[in-house]
């Protein structure tokens, strides 16, 4: 995932939870919920035709069978980096969530003293 990606979700968390921010009653998403978060909202799809192209070229004379055993290990190769990238762009968003958060709280608390 890039940076990019990461901030506009953790902004869209906390828009959306702008209320209970504001009552104190936000509770940071766990990681579990992030990584789920992150899976339903982005596209990070294998594309099997692309593998395949590639793996033509670079293998000519390989049967199907060989085809096949390395488009495997391709698409278990990209669902674990999937799993480690998802993880690492969750905690990212947790951290971007975090610090939104204690910076709005912040300007709130200025707003207050200024206004009230």
């Amino acid at each position: 995932m890039y940076s990019s990606d990461i901030k506009q979700c953790a902004r869209q968390i906390v828009k959306e939870s702008l209320n209970r921010i504001l009552a104190g009653t936000y509770a940071i998403p766990s990681l579990s919920e992030m990584e789920h978060f992150l899976r339903e909202n982005f596209d990070h799809t294998f594309d099997e035709y692309q593998v395949t192209q590639k793996i033509k070229r670079s293998h000519p004379t390989w049967n199907q069978e060989q085809m096949e055993g390395e488009i495997e290990r391709s698409r278990r190769h990209y669902e674990n980096e999937l799993r480690v990238n998802l993880r690492v762009a969750a905690l990212n968003t947790i951290e971007e969530i975090e610090n939104l958060t204690i910076s709005l709280n912040n300007a709130i608390r200025e707003w207050k003293v200024m206004h009230l």
